[in-house]
């Protein structure tokens, strides 16, 4: 299932090298491996499954561009496995542009967060960008290059893709290795090996953030800190069920039950499915699943009390007021613009307020806030 055999035929280099086969794509991967470097960007699709749909992946090397097809051997084995265990290899550097979906991807196809990664957008808010800075308005500011019209929004799963999307494809990994060396060398200078540490910092800490992401996702729902530890355990309980069902049937959670709807739930507690049908906003969720989500909720009140998870940790105290964060905003913006770091990498508003109610509630060193530890402590713990 050819890409685009019109461009294959006409030969464009600006489109890049398709490849579809595993082993050109494992001989590709083993040249890349004696570099010990590569660009890579993904398209993918993530509206109507559980987990986004994966449509090309674009691979560059210092000297070509490469677009490799996920799904053209769906029946052998996937042809696109060999990049991602190169990306999981500490010995090969995987440069990218906001790492989030393609360590993801990374992750859910290797079992390992990647082994050396630059992120392009990270070092630029390290090198006095601002933060989150877009592909092409780095490229253009870095390199004086400029990226053509996206096509970001059009259906990456057609076959076979138009010109304009190989091309857009290809402008997506075309500078990374460039605007990694740009950085690299840069940070690498002696008065900036800080900077560089820094970064790794927020890499590491980000990429060990994404391997929690998803089993913990009950505890970032909107509403659940405010919950006892009762109904968190309801809450885990619900969340574990309505991932399982969308894996199974590959939609997206949501669609199975909303987030308000499973936070409700886990709060009323309900033993009945009267109970269950007085619950403001039940009328989304299929009566079908009526018994499957009492039955979490059972299993949650069956849960010993000395298992039950932990309610989140909240500061006492009142609400900062808004000079207060004003003000503390103001002198965060100055240390950070002594670093020339972007103070939306480093913080924002509810970060500050999280300090003060610390610092109200006596400075418990078990619960120093972000804005203190690490490379961020460096920058701006003692100006704040």
């Amino acid at each position: 299932m050819p890409l685009s055999p019109s461009d294959s035929a006409r030969g464009l280099p600006a489109a890049g090298q398709l490849l579809e086969r595993h082993e050109d794509v494992a001989e590709l991967a083993d040249r890349i491996r004696d570099d010990g470097v590569m660009g890579l960007d993904t398209e993918f699709v993530s509206e109507r499954t559980y987990q986004p749909q994966l449509a090309l992946l674009q691979v560059s090397t210092r000297d070509e561009i490469y677009l490799i097809d996920p799904l053209a051997e769906l029946i052998q084995e996937a042809p696109d496995q060999p990049i991602w265990d190169l990306m999981a290899d500490p010995s090969v550097r995987t440069i990218v542009h906001s790492l989030d979906h393609e360590a993801q991807f990374c992750l859910q196809r290797t079992g390992k967060t990647p082994g050396d990664l630059f992120d392009v957008q990270l070092a630029a808010a390290f090198s006095g960008h601002y933060y989150p800075i877009a592909y092409d308005k780095l490229v253009g500011r870095e390199l004086r290059r400029g990226v053509g019209p996206s096509q970001s929004r059009t259906n990456w799963l057609q076959r076979p893709l138009t010109s304009a999307q190989c091309r857009y494809a290809a402008e997506d990994v075309r500078w990374l290795i460039r605007l990694h060396d740009r950085f690299l060398s840069r940070m690498s200078d002696d008065l900036e090996q800080e900077r560089l540490g820094w970064m790794r910092e927020e890499t590491e800490a980000r990429l060990s953030r994404l391997s929690t992401r998803e089993t913990d996702r009950w505890r970032r729902l909107s509403g659940a800190n405010k919950l006892a530890s009762r109904s968190l355990a309801a809450l885990r309980e619900l969340s574990s069920w309505r991932e399982s069902v969308a894996s199974e049937r590959n939609i997206p959670f949501r669609r199975i039950a909303s987030d308000d709807l499973l936070v409700a739930i886990a709060a009323t507690r309900p033993t009945s499915a009267a109970e269950l049908s007085s619950i403001r906003g039940i009328k989304q969720l299929k009566q079908a699943y009526f018994s499957d989500v009492l039955g979490a909720v059972e299993a949650a009140l069956a849960i010993p009390e000395d298992e039950l998870p932990a309610r989140a940790t909240r500061h006492h105290g009142g609400k900062p007021s808004r000079m207060v964060v004003l003000f503390l905003e103001s002198v965060l913006a100055a240390a950070c613009a002594k670093h020339q770091i972007d103070p939306d990498l480093v913080g924002g508003s509810s970060q500050l307020r999280a300090l003060v109610a610390w610092n109200e509630n006596g400075r418990p060193t078990e619960l120093t806030p972000r804005l203190l530890k690490g490379w961020r402590g460096e920058v701006c713990a003692e100006p704040l």
